[in-house]
């Protein structure tokens, strides 16, 4: 990733107000709400279709927040 720090302040603020993110990976998007920032390896997060979803933080090209 680019600027970690970045997309990790983006997603501790999903953590702390439930707000919903996308993350842009190679060649797919997922939409969820993050649940548990795992240090800077990876993200927990959840979404209507599934109750736990992990992602490595290196396979993140961007980040949005609605």
């Amino acid at each position: 990733m680019m600027n970690t720090q970045a997309i990790l302040d983006v997603l501790q603020l999903s953590l702390k107000e439930k707000k919903g993110v996308t993350f842009f990976l190679p060649g797919q998007t997922i939409a969820g709400i993050v649940t548990k920032v795992v240090e800077t390896e990876a993200v927990e997060a959840r979404s209507q279709t599934y109750s736990r979803i992990v992602i490595r933080l290196d396979q993140v090209q961007a980040v949005a927040m609605g």
